[in-house]
């Protein structure tokens, strides 16, 4: 047949071709650069015909395109993606993912995004194993509504590659308008593979991985293009050196017969993150891999292995030494620092010698899974390192200047950066150990957690970034001073001078900031503070400030009583809270607000309960306030119920009237949480109403919260409804991620519920993937009460499925989540005698109506 007869019988033959399976899906081999084993396959069509034989793609896609029919070839490789997956599932075998490819029309002749995803889900398949190819001339032909379909297929937790990059003129303008996953450099880079085309694909690969995006290299056919892409850090590999693309069991035999296994999903992000660290570099560094106690290299540099060998080493004697228990500086050290770097999640510096010469060794943990660490490495013989040597005199000197401060700290504006000069203190309370980027995060961190809270305010003008250059030009002395009180490793607060200045010849990019010791009484530093015109003074209303000063062994009533009311407020554990005359709150303890979940009083000053809408009875509570503020009486012991952090807590509350110049203006109040203290009394590990995983109700405390939600129903009227939450127990990921990731899992989604309703609602676990939430009517108690409360119950509902089925990674590591519900109002059910009787028939109303939708 000559061209244009196989072009008619392709197009007239599409259909049949379908039906009868003479159009085949082979599979090509992806292979994990770190590790040689198979990662991944490529689903690629083939046409096998009984009458005109073997065609290639080259064959019937062109003529496919030109008739507009190639969407109808990528829909049934789609759907025979899938339906193998299904099979090898269902059968028990290792899967891996397989990424097939898109043709430009498909974007303008179907709604990919509705077709992927129907086919994934009839086949009930997790989304991560179904990666989608589109090549970088179409992406580049019609970027618009393209990009817009990548876009959610990544929101939706698909991943999305670009094909044969590098081979048009957009690839830089692809990456800059475009968010993809990986890049698959085209073949005619390792085509003609000389020196020009090594650093063309060299610069490529750490460009995607300054971008965050995962590579990939195709036409890989020697043993040479593979160990270069190896040196150079390229994710994964893929040509003929592998395998050609051939039927599964073909291709899979193959892999046997090279004697590679199928790399685990539980492990696909692990090795990305460890392949995202390996770049073609001059700097001394090393990847490990540390379990069982044992080390294991996975990578090292040119410049890492030179080091390791100016010290008697190479890769196989370190390796050995570094898991020889009798090798102290090699097998104690190592371990010493890496637990360190585990526990700060910073990186650790040691030294130590061997064979006359000094050896720096910088330790990063990157990643840990399945009870492996990657371990990043830095080695450096100092003593050879020239440049150290230039400025040994100059730093020696140096350092009798540096002992005047306790921190010495040069902040490069440039660079975004704060790096150590010099530290002399406790390890322990040292902020800023090694070079951290963000400044502003950086100092916000100091401010919180080692600055006096008194003392925050005024440090964060003095640290203010957007003016700091031009007070420091404008101070009489070029360089701002005030005094801050820092902690100390025994939990007290001490005085530090705290000097701004700014590095000369510069260009006002780099500032150093010293801390120093004052060697004054305190109440000479607050006379200083109060006076001294180049020092800022702390805010009046402080404790600590001049109008409240207590002299060392004169500790007046003046000063005690702000003193101890500032303390109890910020320092007791009992939850207690001051209102006005219209019961509205006006403050209230840090207890009080950390019981809630709340981290400021904002989210309550103004408001009452009934705006909060916390209390299962609230008329009660609210009867019993009216009676302190109108009636002065005093309410001591009076049992209830609340809503905190989306659990019903059994509280105990106590309310007293404010009396100013003898009239009322407003109450006080506490409450103690019974169920607290009754798990404390009986010292048990946790509520019996608690679910350890989620920190949530559990199904015992879901159906006591139930039935008191009934008995107010039956007795006052007051609405309520019930949705309930049936996610999929999938033991998918059980199997490929262990019971660690599952209860992540939990935890995120528990957290996400309490985020969304954990205001107001009681919300339970009751079994696996399966949660419930009580919510209260607010207002009207009429039918069209009823109706409002299930419409606002049904609109949350569905905004908490969103975001339920917006996770799409757990760890790192990709999951699919998938959860239906149903809402039932209480009237509903009608008004059972027993309120028990009417809790069963909503709970078995709530779930008839989930098996339906």
């Amino acid at each position: 047949m000559d061209e244009q007869e196989i072009k008619d019988y392709v197009i007239h033959h599409l259909d049949t071709a379908i039906q009868n399976h003479w159009l085949q899906v082979y599979y090509q081999p992806v292979i994990r650069t770190l590790t040689g084993e198979l990662c991944g396959l490529e689903a690629l069509s083939r046409w096998v015909d009984p009458q005109v034989g073997f065609l290639s793609p080259a064959a019937f896609i062109p003529v496919l395109e030109e008739a507009q029919l190639i969407h109808r070839l990528d829909t049934y490789v789609l759907r025979e993606v899938c339906r193998m997956l299904r099979g090898r599932f269902d059968a028990g075998l290792p899967v891996t993912p397989v990424s097939f490819n898109l043709s430009r029309l498909d974007f303008s002749m179907l709604n990919i995004f509705a077709l992927i995803e129907g086919v994934r889900s009839e086949f009930d398949l997790p989304r991560d194993l179904l990666h989608i190819e589109v090549t970088e001339s179409a992406m580049a032909k019609d970027l618009g509504p393209i990009r817009q379909t990548i876009d959610k297929l990544r929101a939706e937790g698909y991943e999305v590659w670009i094909d044969d990059f590098g081979s048009g003129y957009s690839s830089l303008n692809i990456l800059k308008d475009c968010t993809i996953d990986l890049i698959k450099l085209d073949m005619g880079f390792l085509r003609t593979f000389t020196e020009k085309s090594r650093k063309i694909i060299a610069s490529v690969i750490d460009m995607a991985k300054e971008l965050g995006i995962k590579t990939l290299a195709e036409g890989v056919e020697t043993q040479e293009q593979a160990d270069f892409l190896a040196s150079i850090g390229c994710g994964r590999q893929q040509g003929y050196f592998y395998g050609r693309p051939e039927p599964l069991p073909s291709a899979l035999a193959r892999m046997q017969e090279q004697g590679r296994t199928t790399e685990l999903r539980k492990w696909h992000h692990y090795y990305d993150v460890a392949s995202a660290a390996i770049r073609a570099t001059n700097q001394p560094l090393a990847l490990f891999e540390f379990y069982d106690d044992s080390v294991h290299y996975l990578y090292a540099t040119p410049a890492y292995r030179e080091q390791l060998m100016s010290t008697g080493y190479d890769l196989t004697k370190a390796s050995t030494a570094l898991n020889d228990a009798t090798n102290p500086f090699f097998y104690q050290n190592f371990r010493e620092f890496f637990l360190q770097a585990r526990a700060s999640q910073q990186t650790e510096t040691y030294f130590y010698v061997e064979n006359g010469s000094y050896i720096l060794v910088r330790i990063s943990i990157l990643y840990e899974a399945n009870g492996h660490t990657l371990v990043l490495t830095e080695c450096r013989n100092i003593s050879q390192d020239t440049l150290h040597l230039e400025h040994q005199k100059l730093d020696r000197n140096l350092r009798y200047l540096y002992w005047l401060f306790e921190y010495v700290h040069i902040v490069n504006f440039a660079e975004d950066s704060i790096e150590p000069l010099f530290i002399h203190t406790s390890p322990l309370h040292t902020p800023l150990r090694q070079k951290c980027y963000g400044i502003r995060q950086q100092l916000h961190d100091v401010c919180e957690h080692i600055i006096y809270e008194e003392d925050r305010p005024r440090f964060r003008r003095f640290y203010e970034l957007s003016t700091i250059v031009s007070r420091i030009e404008k101070s009489p002395h070029n360089r701002l001073v005030d005094r801050f009180r820092l902690i100390d490793a025994h939990g007290n607060y001490n005085w530090r001078s705290f000097t701004l200045m700014l590095v000369p010849n510069s260009g006002s990019r780099l500032l150093l900031s010293l801390v120093q010791c004052i060697d004054e009484p305190c109440h000479k530093i607050h006379q200083r503070l109060k006076t001294c015109p180049a020092l800022t003074a702390p805010p009046a209303s402080s404790v600590g400030s001049p109008a409240a000063v207590c002299r060392p062994g004169s500790l007046s009533h003046e000063c005690l009583a702000p003193l101890l009311w500032k303390s109890l407020q910020q320092n007791s554990h009992i939850c207690y809270f001051w209102k006005d005359r219209k019961r509205r709150f006006l403050g209230a303890s840090k207890a009080f607000l950390a019981y809630y979940g709340f981290t400021s009083e904002q989210v309550i000053l103004g408001k009452t309960d009934e705006d909060m809408n916390w209390h299962v009875n609230g008329m009660r509570y609210q009867a019993d306030e009216l009676a302190v503020i109108e009636q002065g009486h005093v309410v001591r012991g009076v049992p209830g119920q609340c809503i905190a952090r989306g659990v019903l807590r059994h509280i105990v509350c106590y309310k007293w009237p404010l009396y100013k110049d003898g009239q009322i203006v407003g109450l006080m109040g506490a409450f103690f949480d019974t169920d607290t203290e009754r798990q404390r009394l009986a010292q048990e590990s946790a509520s019996s109403y608690e679910d350890t995983v989620t920190g949530l109700w559990n199904r015992q405390g879901f159906l006591d919260a139930l039935n008191a939600y009934s008995e107010q129903y039956r007795k006052n009227g007051q609405g309520y409804t019930l949705t309930i939450f049936k996610g999929r127990f999938d033991e998918r990921l059980a199997s490929t991620y262990g019971r660690q990731l599952l209860t992540h899992l939990l935890q995120e989604e528990a957290r996400r519920l309490r985020e969304l309703a954990g205001k107001d609602s009681v919300i339970a676990r009751l079994r696996q993937f399966t949660f419930a939430i009580l919510h209260r009517d607010a207002g009207d108690k009429s039918t069209e009460g009823s109706a409002a409360g299930t419409e606002r119950a049904e609109k949350l509902a569905a905004k908490i499925q969103q975001s339920l089925h917006d996770i799409h990674e757990i760890d790192g590591n990709p999951v699919t989540i998938s959860f239906r519900y149903s809402v039932v109002h209480a009237a509903e059910a009608g008004r059972a005698k027993k309120d028990s009787q009417a809790s069963l028939a909503l709970y078995r109303q709530a779930i008839a109506r989930l098996r339906h939708r």
